[in-house]
């Protein structure tokens, strides 16, 4: 496996482009509020609009530059092996489509604890109950109501799952492991380490179950290219 591939990768190169241009824009023309308006809202929220479904995808957090930087690096890395492989058109509908699946997957979640905790689905009551719970409860719904979701990590979530499905013994390096691990393994402890972080709200403000529902789309996306070509092919 050539990693040079990717810099020949036009769909990544693009996609690159695109989320920098638009992460630079939120800070030169931060008067219009580029990021809020670009981000997704919950659906049953009165600030949601049906192009959130897309455009949320191309904002990153401007108070956290880490955000931006390994969305893109992991693009990079497994994307354009991806591209090479399936070719452009595959590869964009691998990118959105796990990019749309990931963030039904964090709404799904973030209904589910809304309901959880106020028996309602109606933001208004909910809004009343919130004085009634403790700061943690408080934090847990009020982040599950209004904080916004934001970046490419369900997308990228999503190359990450093909790839494993295509590259399974492939050796990288993942945190805290010292040595490297095969990425499908890598990705079954990802996806324990998400389901628990979102479980038992370890790591605040992070759209766990984004990253689950896109590793598991591109992984079964991939799935289904792959039959399809043998299917071609036998």
């Amino acid at each position: 496996m050539n990693f040079y591939t990717n810099f020949n990768s036009d769909a990544v190169k693009h996609l690159i482009s695109i989320n920098i241009l638009v992460y630079t824009a939120t800070f030169v023309f931060s008067q219009y509020k580029i990021d809020s308006i670009l981000s997704l809202y919950h659906p049953l929220d009165e600030r949601f609009e049906l192009y959130q479904i897309f455009t949320h995808m191309f904002v990153h957090s401007k108070r956290l530059f880490l955000h931006i930087i390994f969305n893109m690096l992991a693009l990079f890395m497994f994307g354009g092996q991806i591209e090479t492989l399936l070719g452009v058109k595959k590869f964009i509908i691998i990118y959105f489509v796990s990019g749309i699946l990931a963030a039904l997957f964090q709404i799904i979640f973030n209904t589910g604890v809304l309901y959880y905790f106020v028996q309602t689905l109606d933001f208004s009551q909910a809004k009343k109950t919130l004085d009634s719970l403790n700061e943690e409860q408080k934090m847990n719904l009020y982040s599950s109501m209004y904080s916004p979701m934001m970046g490419a990590s369900g997308a990228v979530s999503g190359i990450v799952g093909v790839f494993a499905k295509f590259f399974p013994e492939h050796k990288i390096f993942i945190l805290p492991f010292p040595f490297p691990i095969a990425v499908r393994k890598a990705m079954t402890l990802f996806i324990f380490g998400s389901l628990v972080s979102a479980i038992f709200n370890l790591a605040p403000g992070v759209a766990h179950f984004a990253h689950i529902g896109g590793i598991l789309s591109g992984y079964f996306i991939g799935s289904f290219f792959i039959n399809n070509e043998r299917n071609t092919f036998y």
